[in-house]
């Protein structure tokens, strides 16, 4: 399982995709049908919805939703839901062309900073507003997330799946080998001083064979995200707009070049420039993961669903590994708590459904302690507040439990994406610019005024 790059799109991309993809919802679905030979084969009363999401490729997300699917038909039998998935890199030009196209499933699954650019795909809406049926419930208060799926004040998403913020993970004999207690790395210079001090050469061939802190540095969008979970969002509010990346979304309003950025990026440059933090030349994130559990890097920075990835590749190893919450940042003598976005995994109903109330009885049902547990198996964390927050969850998952406890009590309100069809072209203006700084070394200030006035561009 891996923390994804979610995009955004633009009319352009809607465009230029329809005429290549038009096939609609056929291709690369999973039926879960329960039996009905007794009828022939056919029940005349049985309800058909299609449920479309970009993690059914992924084998963990696969196993939750099957056994999602198949305890609902188990206590509906009437209820008939066809799985459609395809690679998280498709799914999204696939999904833009099928609304167009108005092919999208009953049900559709993506994350909060896509609700608002998908809505607005079909004239008058794509997706149900769902006020009537969240507005002043338990649902509006006790799910991870929902807050962030209002599009001009109204629910349109539930926030009944899962969601992984980040931490640091960290290897513990290599802590101790080094003399660094984990507990004494609270502000992002303690984060920077252990990783130099974690970066050794273990063999005496004069060659460092140990570094501090595996970071991505490369083509892959982490370039940028790292960097702007962990030190810019938190002093500047927002790498693309201030203030949490709140709206009015205008061009006067790009924030990338602000002063607090340019701080965070000198910041960063220094930290991936010093050969014992992080380990010289360029890697992805399938790299960087791999260094960290070979044990060439002593730290590195992922979410919950980096403990399946590693119980699955050694299970004997997760008793060498710990985790951090990401560090406070200290900048021009305030401290500010880490913001990173939760992520959370969010579903809609489509206008063109025929069968809106069975489509929202099984989204409620998602929400339920019992199918909570079965999702709680995709390695991310559960969005229901209430029972991520058992002692039964947190015993059977208790690094993933530190997740929660590091949301709830220790991270300042997560800041995500700005919600808006801009968002593919300035997050990729973004990584772009990211590459120049951490890789090519250029002038911080000028990399990031350039950035901030394509990104203004592409506002005209």
């Amino acid at each position: 399982m891996v923390s994804k790059y979610k995009k955004g799109f633009t009319v352009l991309t809607a465009v230029s995709v329809i005429g290549a993809m038009l096939a609609g919802c056929a291709s690369g679905t999973n039926t879960n049908k329960p039996d009905s030979s007794a009828n022939g084969g056919k029940n005349p009363n049985k309800v058909t919805l299609t449920f479309e999401t970009s993690v059914y490729a992924e084998a963990p997300h696969k196993s939750a939703i099957d056994a999602l699917i198949k305890r609902y038909n188990e206590l509906n039998p009437n209820v008939e839901i066809t799985v459609h998935g395809t690679d998280y890199e498709n799914f999204w030009d696939k999904l833009t062309t099928e609304i167009i196209a108005d092919t999208q499933g009953d049900i559709v699954q993506v994350y909060p900073e896509n609700v608002a650019t998908y809505n607005a795909l079909q004239g008058g809406g794509t997706f149900l507003n769902l006020d009537d049926r969240i507005k002043g419930t338990d649902l509006e208060k006790n799910l991870v997330g929902q807050e962030l799926t209002k599009v001009d004040g109204s629910y349109y998403a539930l926030s009944n799946y899962a969601w992984g913020s980040t931490g640091i993970f960290y290897r513990k004999s290599l802590f101790e080998a080094a003399g660094i207690d984990p507990a004494s790395i609270k502000t992002l210079d303690d984060f920077k001083a252990a990783a130099i001090k974690l970066g050794v050469d273990k063999d005496g061939d004069g060659r460092l064979d140990q570094y501090g802190f595996s970071s991505v540095v490369g083509s892959h969008p982490f370039i940028s995200s790292e960097w702007y979970r962990l030190v810019a969002r938190p002093v500047s509010g927002g790498i693309y707009f201030g203030d949490g990346e709140a709206g009015p979304y205008t061009a006067d309003r790009i924030n990338v070049n602000s002063p607090a950025n340019v701080w965070a990026a000198e910041w960063w440059d220094d930290l991936i420039s010093n050969e014992k933090a992080t380990p010289p030349g360029t890697r992805d994130k399938k790299v960087s993961r791999e260094m960290f559990w070979n044990g060439q890097a002593a730290m590195m920075m992922d979410g919950p669903w980096f403990i399946g990835m590693t119980e699955e590749m050694d299970a004997k190893l997760m008793e060498d590994i710990g985790l951090l919450p990401q560090p406070v940042v200290e900048y021009n003598g305030q401290s500010y708590k880490p913001n990173p976005h939760n992520n959370p995994i969010v579903a809609l109903i489509s206008k063109k459904t025929k069968h809106p109330d069975e489509a929202w009885a099984f989204l409620e049902w998602m929400t339920s302690d019992e199918a909570q547990a079965i999702i709680a198996g995709s390695g991310m964390i559960p969005s229901s507040k209430a029972y991520a927050g058992t002692s039964e969850y947190a015993q059977a998952h208790p690094m993933a439990a530190q997740f929660f406890d590091f949301q709830e009590n220790l991270y300042a309100p997560p800041v995500m994406d700005p919600p808006i069809p801009e968002l593919g072209t300035i997050s990729q203006v973004l990584v772009n610019a990211a590459q120049a700084i951490f890789i090519g070394h250029k002038d911080v200030k000028a990399t990031l005024d350039d950035a901030a006035n394509e990104m203004k561009n592409s506002f005209n």
